[in-house]
């Protein structure tokens, strides 16, 4: 179980990685899938969903194409 807000994207990657669903997840998807597996939880933040969400839309922005994310719809993500 790792906490670090670095390991944050690694571990949204991992679910969805492992979703098997073609219409991706949305953020609380991914936050409480990651809880679940025990990857990651908020360290005491009020809204997880929002930090993965400017993470993953962070990544999306910074690496183009190489991004491990894809946003196929509005709130819906896809590993690439």
């Amino acid at each position: 179980f790792l906490e670090g807000l670095r390991f944050r994207n690694l571990w949204a990657a991992k679910v969805l990685g492992e979703c098997k669903a073609q219409d991706g997840l949305n953020m609380q998807e991914i936050v409480a899938r990651m809880a679940e597996k025990g990857y990651w939880e908020s360290p005491n933040g009020r809204t997880p969903q929002s930090t993965i969400s400017a993470a993953v839309q962070r990544e999306i922005n910074t690496k183009g194409k190489e991004s491990r994310f894809k946003k196929i719809a509005r709130g819906r993500f896809v590993h690439s």
